[in-house]
């Protein structure tokens, strides 16, 4: 008799970032390849160059290696810009499609609270993810100064 496949509660992070909305999902998704831990958290290890997010429904999430060979990671199933974005998450694994990543971003006070909610998975890695973002975004802006 098969085993029923165990389903985890959500993980859910969340940062505050210091810009505006559309500031925090442009550099949430145009730099993902910037700030995502891709040493740690890649299907190519030091083989891995880089990891994109394409901005439409539909569109994938992957990461390039050095010899150009693409690694799916999963899809965009929800794009709106700059609120919300939600992804299919399987890297390596389609076995895995009833993961789901969605990336909530929201005006707060001075800034933006970006938060990031992981379905079926035990992700142990998010708040290391988002701990980057946070940092990365803290140096884009300062840099714009």
């Amino acid at each position: 008799m098969p085993q029923a496949k165990e389903k985890h509660s959500p993980i859910r992070q969340s940062v505050h970032v210091d810009c505006p909305i559309e500031d925090a999902f442009r550099l949430f998704v145009d730099g993902f390849t910037d700030w995502w831990p891709l040493a740690s958290y890649s299907m190519s290890g030091e083989q891995a160059a880089a990891c994109r997010l394409e901005p439409w429904v539909g569109g994938r999430v992957f990461e390039q290696t050095r010899s150009g060979e693409e690694r799916e990671w999963g899809s965009v199933t929800a794009w709106d810009r700059p609120r919300r974005v939600e992804l299919t998450w399987h890297p390596g694994r389609r076995d895995r499609g009833d993961q789901t990543v969605e990336i909530e971003f929201s005006v707060e006070a001075d800034g933006t609270r970006v938060t990031l909610i992981h379905r079926g998975w035990d992700a142990a890695g998010v708040g290391t993810c988002m701990s980057r973002f946070m940092n990365y975004a803290s140096a884009q802006m300062l840099a714009m100064v």
